[in-house]
């Protein structure tokens, strides 16, 4: 129990506060803002004072030390010292293309809209000052051509140089962190002069959203999107028009969006109508009780692989597909199928030499087979993913997985050493390993009391310090395509992935998370693992923590809700709670 003088002192206080409050706004009280000043790489807050003089915290973290860029470039960063004035709306832009018929030139005026938007977030604290300054003139000019990677200067003029309107997209990312609102000047600020080279360490980049066991909006979805391009992830049902509509809006944003419709397992609503239709069984164990026997959660649900009906409506989905997606990969699941559903089934076990594991797994097999002849027949070109399983293990997976064609989301614990396995067979990989990668672990679950399975979570320093390659001779190093974090939205999934070189960022299962609850627990975790696919640094997180404080802050401006990651103090004294 607290000492009642303590009490009382907090009472007095609680008491006096309006009238404190009060004297302030008759007296005109002004606080003057603070001060700070780049020593030893560090930025320095000065004691408070009257004075023109200074340089505001935005500021100095634009130009002090490592600066604030986010992810941090891999091939070339040199950011001058010095800042100056500009006016957003004086921006000029121009964009070359040459060589380059394959990617839509007209994405590119979309793109600089984006990049306007968010400098005026940024500027929306701009008033007029006392004196007019005279504004630094900027105009930014782009050619994309076939190299391979992102160059950007800047001194007055930008010039950008791209591979893709994508890696454009990219650069304008980069520039926008190099625009800050000054506090002191009430004025848009960039640095004097800029010099980057850039270029993906991975190819592979992306969120998984599971919108199936609970509902995301699109403007939800949207938002997902809004963060995953700063980082380079009503009736509940989605329309033809409402997939256009995000499909294009993430294309704006440097990303594709992958469909996943999983298969065989994780389905009942939506198929059970089968016998009403006079189509027969297309789906068994729907909502089994107990559903401990038939499904790894309720409700239960797998499609019946003996029914041609079955594959006549996967192939209507997958040709709608092809034409709503111009992603060219389609992940087709394959996760969690249950051995105990099909077994109790007599459709399925008639047809059977015996119940063994093996021949459950060959009916899969085959299933899977005819399955992707359907998805192929839409999509020539297109790779087809599915989650590591029964299905993948070596005794199997290239008697029904050509590695040409399958790319594996490795989703088995680190330890297992499994990624390597994949790759020596001459597998793709990307990994999404749930000790490594799952977001939505140490928030406890909605089946039992206490932990979940996947404990403990998995803080934006883990995955920040992933090792891409651990366990994986340098021989095979090429066959890891990059990591892909999961906040899974359900059944249906929609994979978001950065366009350049695209790369998976982190997942998140929405059994305990929906369109209230989900940007927190992405953000600035995800940022973390953005940083670690696009840069892949040899440094550990603590080098990356004030970047990484620095690039939350842009989201929460943004209009994002991202965790915090320090008590504000330490955020207004970056110099005293330095870790290195």
């Amino acid at each position: 129990e607290p000492p009642k003088k303590l009490l009382q002192l907090f009472g007095m206080m609680i008491a006096t506060w309006p009238a404190w409050l009060a004297l302030s706004l008759v007296s005109g009280l002004v606080v003057p803002p603070r001060v700070y000043q780049c020593k030893d790489n560090l930025c320095v807050q000065e004691a408070i004072a009257f004075t023109a003089n200074g340089t505001s915290l935005s500021i100095c973290e634009l130009t002090c030390g490592d600066g604030s860029l986010w992810p941090k470039p891999t091939k070339h960063q040199d950011v001058g010292r010095s800042v100056q004035p500009i006016s957003i709306a004086s921006i000029t832009h121009s964009v070359t293309f040459l060589d380059h018929t394959n990617y839509n030139s007209a994405l590119a005026p979309a793109m600089q809209a984006v990049f306007h938007d968010v400098l005026e977030t940024k500027a929306n604290e701009c008033t007029t000052p006392d004196t007019v300054p005279e504004f630094f003139p900027v105009s930014i000019s782009a050619t994309i051509t076939t190299a391979d990677e992102v160059n950007m200067t800047a001194s007055p003029h930008v010039s950008i140089t791209a591979t893709t309107v994508y890696g454009y997209r990219h650069a304008l990312t980069t520039l926008s962190q190099l625009m800050e609102y000054d506090e002191l000047s009430h004025t848009m600020q960039i640095v004097e002069t800029a010099s980057i080279r850039d270029a993906p360490a991975f190819p592979h980049r992306g969120i998984t959203l599971d919108t199936s066991r609970n509902f995301y909006s699109i403007g939800a979805i949207k938002r997902v999107l809004d963060g995953m391009g700063m980082n380079k992830a009503k009736v509940q049902v989605y329309t033809q028009a409402d997939i256009r509509e995000l499909v294009q809006y993430a294309k704006v944003r440097g990303i594709r969006v992958i469909p996943e419709l999983d298969a065989p397992a994780h389905v009942g609503a939506g198929w059970q109508w089968g016998p009403d239709a006079g189509l027969g069984d297309l789906v068994v164990c729907f909502d089994h009780l107990p559903w401990q026997a038939a499904c790894v959660q309720p409700p239960c649900g797998q499609l019946n692989p003996m029914n041609p009906e079955v594959y006549s409506i996967l192939d209507t989905v997958y040709a709608e597909f092809a034409t709503l997606f111009d992603a060219d990969v389609l992940h087709m699941g394959g996760d969690e199928v249950h051995v105990g559903c099909w077994n109790m089934t007599d459709a399925i076990t008639q047809g059977m030499p015996s119940r063994e594991s093996t021949d459950f797994v060959n009916v899969w097999g085959q299933f899977q087979v005819k399955a992707a002849q359907l998805a192929m027949a839409h999509a020539t070109n297109r790779k087809i993913m599915l989650w590591t399983s029964d299905l993948t293990h070596t005794s199997v997976i290239q008697r029904y997985l050509p590695p040409g064609q399958y790319v594996i989301q490795n989703w088995d614990a680190t330890t297992t050493n499994s990624t390597a396995t994949l790759a020596a067979l001459g597998y793709h990989v990307v990994l999404s390993n749930y000790d490594k990668w799952y977001l939505d672990c140490g928030h406890g679950n909605w089946l039992t009391n206490g932990t979940s399975w996947c404990d403990p979570l998995k803080s934006w320093q883990v995955l920040y310090d992933v090792d891409m390659h651990a366990d994986l001779p340098p021989e095979l190093h090429q066959f890891v395509l990059g990591g892909e974090g999961r906040h899974l939205f359900g059944v249906s999934c929609m994979a978001l992935f950065s366009r350049s070189n695209d790369l998976p960022l982190a997942a998140l299962w929405s059994e305990l998370a929906d369109e209230h609850s989900a940007e927190v627990k992405l953000w600035p975790r995800s940022a973390a693992s953005a940083e670690r696919l696009w840069t892949n640094p040899s440094t550990s997180w603590k080098e990356a923590y004030g970047r990484l404080q620095r690039q939350r802050n842009r989201m929460m401006q943004a209009g994002l809700h991202a965790d915090a990651m320090q008590p504000q103090w330490c955020q207004d004294h970056p110099s005293r709670c330095t870790l290195l």
